[in-house]
């Protein structure tokens, strides 16, 4: 036993020797063939981001339609509240916990019951995180640091003070409070330039978490959004939107929308959809509420059409305002001519065909034009192509190349069938005839600031919208005639008397469009009724459309009476006509357009 104990005690320092020398000899082969072991993350090391505060959204009159504001978190924990701060362990004292109470409630605008329950928490159920509200105020957020059982976080919410107004114009952002997407609306079509760029803090922090400020790597402060400043006129957008909602109840229809139109320069004032939602609440509602139908719906346009087909009638030289038509359906020249819904004089001038709305006369033009010049002329004015208007989820409607038209076609396109348009995309072609023949780019963004700064600024101005000229379609003579055969459609006689305004003449047209069905074919008692005017036709100054989306169908007068809409209810003549005059007379009033036929303002009644 000796004997190995003694071998054993001689050979353990050599046997631990030579393994120390063997890993020391390892290792000097591994850093001389370059292997290293990585290090691992310092456990001391800081990472902090910053969230950018997201730029706002405002109206042309500077009114808020989105931004961004800080709001405090407040919660309470029952345990420590009721605990002596000084002394742990111990109970606080009932004077100063009802202090506390009392303080909470009185500040955050809450019930004392609530305050008094979140306390009890603890004894209850072993909480101890009760939420109680938020609030904004600094002010109050100063009052209450004091109190050392109160759990404040700060938090970055977007709010839209305008609550549904504009909503599908606007859109929403997602819920993901530390990096919030811009999902629908201008919020996503200007992301990159609402959301700003987060901050960043790296550096080491000491065994108790606290910053070691003077050992940091990366200091870069937040920098916020840039501000978004629309064309929309905030009167003119909330008066719009109280007129459909109205019309929209009283017409019993199931959608409508509305676009005002500046003519000299393409800006957007108003633009509507009805009915819309709430974009704080935005998961509350559905696709359908959040569709902007004035960009993103495409349609057969109907009779509005023929006004297009009326500019490129005559711009050819093909016929004149007075040239006198046939409204003959069995003319043996044309292919199945449509039908008119009423009956026509046996000859008609072309002014009268339009003020009238006759499909046989307009189906001759069309056929007269050809395809191809008729094509042409619906593609110079921007159908079957988008606009560019700033917003997500513009169509481009639909207008087939002109070689696949075929005979029916050719007579039906230019009554507005068979070709689907956008609602932006007409009256930017009506805005085209009313500012003699120039075609503007509609566009909804005036300029982009830097965040909090003014406006009117120019060293702010990251964006400014410059007048885009996209192209002459027609001469200037061709829109002034149409705009003269125009003004018989709202005066009596014409297809919607209800559109005229009151010391204004009115250069305007009705479209009474069946809807497509699904498979193929028209509903027969489904329609889109629309009214698209210019106002003063003399000078002009706005265009305004107004499409009503299955309005209720009233053909009989027991029906009008028994259902409160009427007779003809589905005609644009007749429900968008009246919307249009309407909006009409404010817009004009508002923006101080003097009457051009002041002879027919009504006079002031003092009694």
């Amino acid at each position: 036993m000796a004997w190995h104990g003694e071998r054993f005690r001689f050979w353990l320092p050599v046997v631990l020797l030579g393994v120390g020398l063997v890993g020391l000899a390892a290792r000097l082969v591994m850093l001389h063939l370059g292997y290293v072991e990585i290090e691992k993350e310092p456990t001391y090391k800081l990472v902090r981001n910053s969230i950018a505060v997201r730029g706002s959204i405002y109206s042309s009159t500077g009114v808020p339609y989105a931004r961004t504001k800080v709001v405090w978190e407040y919660a309470v924990d029952p345990k420590a509240g009721n605990e002596d701060p000084v002394h742990p362990g111990r109970s606080v004292a009932p004077a100063v916990r009802w202090a506390n109470i009392t303080n909470l409630a009185t500040s955050l605008h809450l019930p004392q019951e609530k305050v008094m329950d979140a306390y009890a928490e603890w004894a209850r159920r072993r909480r101890r995180y009760v939420l109680l509200t938020t609030n904004e105020d600094e002010t109050v957020h100063a009052k209450l640091s004091k109190i050392h059982e109160l759990c404040v976080s700060e938090k970055i919410v977007r709010v839209y003070p305008q609550g549904r107004n504009l909503s599908q114009v606007v859109g929403f952002v997602s819920r993901d409070v530390t990096n919030a997407v811009g999902a629908a609306g201008i919020e996503q079509r200007f992301e990159r330039q609402l959301k700003g760029v987060p901050g960043r803090v790296t550096g080491l922090k000491d065994a108790h978490g606290r910053e070691l400020r003077i050992l940091r790597e990366i200091n870069t402060e937040a920098r916020p959004g840039n501000d978004v400043y629309l064309t929309i006129d905030h009167n003119i957008q909330h008066e719009v939107e109280r007129i459909l909602m109205e019309g929209r109840l009283h017409h019993q229809a199931e959608r409508v929308w509305a676009i005002v139109l500046e003519v000299k320069t393409g800006a957007v004032l108003a633009m509507a959809t009805l009915p819309d939602y709430d974009p704080s609440r935005f998961t509350d509602s559905t696709a359908a509420l959040r569709k902007n139908y004035a960009v993103a719906q495409v349609y057969d346009p109907g009779s509005v059409m023929k006004t297009i087909t009326a500019c490129a009638a005559l711009n050819e030289g093909l016929v004149g305002p007075d040239t006198v038509i046939s409204t003959d359906r069995k003319d043996p020249r044309y292919y199945r001519l449509p039908t008119d819904s009423h009956k026509m004089d046996d000859f008609l001038t072309v002014r009268d065909a339009l003020v009238h709305s006759c499909n046989v006369v307009y189906g001759k033009l069309g056929c007269d034009l050809g395809p191809k010049r008729l094509w042409s002329y619906m593609s110079d004015f921007g159908f079957g192509r988008k606009t560019g208007i700033e917003l997500p989820g513009e169509e481009k409607g639909l207008l087939p190349p002109w070689q696949k038209w075929d005979k029916l076609k050719q007579s039906r396109a230019p009554i507005g069938q068979g070709v689907s348009v956008t609602a932006i995309q007409l009256a930017a072609a009506y805005a085209c005839i009313a500012n003699d023949g120039e075609l503007l780019q509609p566009y909804l963004v005036e300029r982009v600031v830097l965040h909090d700064e003014p406006a009117s600024d120019v060293s702010s101005v990251v964006y400014q919208h410059e007048r885009q000229v996209l192209g002459h379609p027609i001469r200037p003579d061709t829109a002034r005639k149409v705009r003269e055969m125009m003004l018989g459609v709202a005066k009596k006689g014409g297809t919607a008397r209800r559109a005229a305004v009151p010391g204004y003449t009115v250069a305007g047209k009705t479209g009474t469009a069946q809807i497509t069905k699904p498979g193929g074919g028209y509903y027969d008692d489904q329609f889109n009724a629309s009214f698209i005017g210019i106002v003063p036709a003399s000078k002009p100054k706005v265009v305004i459309l107004v499409t009503y989306h299955r309005p209720f169908t009233c053909r009989r007068r027991d029906t009008s009476e028994a259902r409160g809409v009427p007779v003809f209810n589905h005609q644009g003549g007749v429900c968008a006509g009246l919307t249009f005059s309407t909006i009409a007379s404010f817009v004009l009033r508002y923006l101080a357009v003097e009457p051009d036929v002041p002879e027919e303002v009504p006079e002031d009644d003092d009694t």
